[in-house]
């Protein structure tokens, strides 16, 4: 048991690990905030990024409450918010990473649950990116809480934009 949560927490780490160069996270205190420090990041793909927008998390989109009748059936929140920026072809390439976890509840059942995943780019009010994704995650009736990684990495937006973007991730429970 001991050796399949530490495998678990390795896979997770790893996965961060691959987003770590350049990070951020908010947990909602500072939605309208896109103050981020210069970002540095460089590999073989592009050169090195002199800015890396933050990623925000709305109000109302980083926790998802399922209930089945009067009981909840799972929470699933976002635990961080990761970004990875490198300029190639003459765009600015991002990979926004989410993870979080999934607990189940009461009236839980064995399966596994896809949960829907918004990244969203405005600037100003136009929205210049927007995509629906999803990943899928296993819920065990009477288990511990699920980790889960889901990366967006077809963001490509015009550089000289980058300072006055608005990087939004979380839940979208309208989409369908």
């Amino acid at each position: 048991m001991h050796m399949v949560i530490a495998a678990r927490g390795l896979a997770f780490g790893g996965a961060l690990a691959l987003l770590a160069a350049c990070s951020s996270t908010n947990s909602g205190a500072d939605l309208a905030s896109n103050a981020a420090p210069p970002a540095s990041t460089a590999d073989a793909q592009g050169t090195e990024a002199r800015y890396c927008p933050n990623v925000n998390l709305r109000e109302g989109t980083a926790i998802l409450t399922k209930k089945a009748g009067d009981d909840i059936d799972y929470v699933a929140s976002v635990t961080e918010a990761t970004r990875d920026c490198r300029i190639v072809d003459g765009k600015l390439r991002m990979k926004i990473g989410i993870a979080g976890r999934v607990m189940p509840g009461p009236a839980a059942t064995n399966r596994t649950v896809s949960l829907p995943i918004r990244i969203a780019i405005l600037n100003g009010e136009d929205v210049i990116y927007s995509q629906l994704g999803q990943t899928s995650v296993p819920v065990t009736r009477n288990a511990g809480a699920q980790t889960f990684v889901y990366v967006d990495e077809a963001i490509a937006i015009d550089p000289a934009s980058a300072r006055a973007v608005v990087v939004y991730a979380g839940y979208d429970e309208g989409a369908r």
